[in-house]
């Protein structure tokens, strides 16, 4: 099953974690999340894990909406 982030967003008071970002993982592939300290690799994972809630944006797994 893929996952898709559609223009997802976190923020946290006035510091913005992630910007808007649009990415789709599709099965089977290998992906690789690399950038510098506090870039928000970590903070990006944990919305895909469906541990933070984006403060915008949409996140499908499968086609379905798992945003909440």
């Amino acid at each position: 099953m893929s996952l898709e982030l559609n223009a997802v967003a976190l923020r946290q008071g006035d510091e913005v974690h992630i910007h808007p970002t649009t990415l789709a993982l599709q099965p089977g592939r290998f992906n690789t999340l690399l950038g510098q300290t506090l870039a928000g690799k970590t903070s990006l994972l944990r919305l895909m894990a469906g541990l933070v809630k984006p403060s915008h944006g949409r996140l499908s797994f499968g086609g379905l909406d798992v945003t909440g």
